[in-house]
């Protein structure tokens, strides 16, 4: 027995959750609908409602998957287009016009591999977004520019969130042998302080990556 494909919906809009929601599952899919971005589970396409504004940076953050935008008019549909957006469709546009655009966006994507979606990695936090794939990091409103180390790092720690993890842990999965020419303990808290710049609100009282004595660090999901 096939699947039915899982759609997540994002908009502020309780009307058009109730109207989309029931479109949607009338016509076999596997919908979740909410109202902002949370920790995601594996989905086929994302519909995001941007017509009221906020929803932008989600939009942004969602577009190396397959991505619908429901806007509110021709220069935000550029926007869209520009984003990333498979297709975007208008606010006032019936429920079954945006069902028929979620078919043809599977319809033709269906044969392009897309890692992406088919096992999205994306971790949200009340402050702290992460795509994994796409390999963005976001700290509130703004994009966070990490290095390829530090994002593996930051997402070693994400993945086994809430954890103390120890020195020889971290760099072994990070840096899979020691780092040359230092001590590598000395490295992993030069890797660690360049982190809490870039994504604690306070680097210097930080509340994300926290420091265990004498265990190691521990990542503190802020969820809900």
């Amino acid at each position: 027995m096939i699947a039915p494909r899982h759609i997540l919906v994002i908009t502020p809009d309780r009307e058009r959750r109730g109207d989309l929601g029931l479109a949607l599952r009338t016509s076999g899919y596997r919908v979740d609908i909410v109202d902002r971005l949370r920790e995601s589970a594996a989905l086929d396409l994302a519909l995001v409602d941007v017509s009221q504004g906020e929803l932008w940076p989600t939009a942004e953050f969602l577009k190396g998957g397959r991505l619908i935008l429901i806007v509110d008019g021709p220069a935000a549909m550029r926007r869209g287009f520009a984003t990333g957006a498979e297709d975007c469709v208008l606010a006032d546009a019936h429920p079954d016009e945006v069902v028929a655009r979620c078919d043809a966006v599977l319809r033709r994507t269906a044969d392009r591999p897309e890692r992406a979606i088919e096992q999205p990695a994306i971790y949200v936090d009340r402050r702290l977004w992460v795509n994994f794939d796409s390999r963005q990091v976001w700290v509130g409103e703004r994009p966070a520019h990490l290095t390829p180390r530090e994002f593996r790092l930051l997402g070693f720690l994400i993945r086994r969130r809430d954890q103390t993890l120890g020195h020889e842990q971290i760099l072994e999965s990070v840096w899979s042998r020691p780092p040359k020419g230092e001590r590598p303990a000395e490295v992993l808290k030069q890797y660690v302080w360049r982190l809490r710049q870039k994504i604690e609100a306070d680097p210097n009282v930080p509340e994300v990556i926290l420091t265990d004595p004498g265990e190691g660090y521990r990542f503190a999901s802020h969820v809900g």
